[in-house]
């Protein structure tokens, strides 16, 4: 088949995932370590700090106090992402927003997810020859299990490649069979052949009315990346071609994610009307 043909063309497919977390509260303390820190992950230039967006907050629970329930904007700004053969930097801004709700009668802080919003992302401009109609297109999308705990994220991640051939069904990752990251501003301990590499610990860089504003990095290069299924129809060939290509799957220890980000957070109290 023609089409078959030419994907089997493709000469490089970098499939951007995006990641995306920031956990914290106003009195948490950054974490110390005890051993000599590995080295940073590589940074890019200081971005300039987003706008933040609490349209998404999402409901809390009853009991919950609005003084000292969190809501929280994370954009990823900039970063890089490792995954199988290629490697892609983020060149579109990712957002999610989530909250921690406080409970008087317990004094927990119980996490919440609200929702993450991407922009697809051009992966390859023309598998087909023609960037108009083949150009292949990634979008990041939230697979569940959100956690948070100490400046650490965990959440799992599906990657939706889209373009007229492929469909909108294939994904890289799914709700079973998800990217599970482990996003720290510390340091990782991945399995070889991927080497420790640490984020940047939260900074205070400037408030806006009642938005208090940080600057962070989070650092993964411990994940495994699942194949891809759905691909034009779920059919076979085209799932191996889409694999074979980007190099998924591919084991723990092969794949780095580094995210450069900045978080805006409010109380619900001071959370427009």
């Amino acid at each position: 088949m023609k089409a078959t043909r030419a994907l089997r063309r493709m000469g490089k497919v970098a499939l951007p995932v995006a990641g995306l977390a920031t956990a914290l509260t106003m009195a948490a303390a950054v974490p110390a370590h005890a051993a000599p820190a590995a080295p940073a992950a590589p940074a890019l230039a200081d971005d300039p700090i987003p706008t933040f967006d609490f349209s998404d907050c999402p409901t809390l629970p009853a009991g919950a106090a609005p003084r000292s329930s969190i809501c929280f904007n994370a954009v990823v700004t900039s970063g890089k992402m490792i995954l199988g053969k290629f490697t892609q930097n983020i060149d579109k801004p990712i957002r999610m927003t989530f909250a921690t709700a406080y409970d008087p009668a317990t004094r927990e802080h119980t996490p919440i997810f609200g929702n993450l919003r991407s922009e697809k992302m051009l992966v390859m401009p023309g598998i087909f020859g023609d960037p108009i109609l083949t150009a292949v297109y990634a979008k990041p999308e939230y697979a569940g299990g959100f956690q948070y705990s100490n400046f650490q994220v965990k959440m799992n991640l599906q990657i939706r490649l889209t373009n007229p051939f492929l469909g909108g069904r294939c994904l890289i990752g799914n709700a079973d069979n998800p990217i599970r990251l482990d996003l720290i501003t510390g340091t990782t301990s991945p399995p070889p052949p991927n080497t420790p590499i640490s984020g940047k610990p939260p900074v205070i860089v400037g408030t806006d009315g009642t938005t208090v504003i940080r600057s962070l990095g989070h650092v993964d290069n411990a994940f495994s990346v699942p194949g891809a299924r759905g691909c034009a129809l779920d059919i076979g060939l085209v799932n191996q071609i889409v694999n074979a290509q980007a190099g998924v799957p591919s084991a723990a220890g092969r794949n780095t994610m580094i995210f450069n980000e900045y978080v805006g957070y409010r109380t619900y109290a001071n959370l427009p009307a």
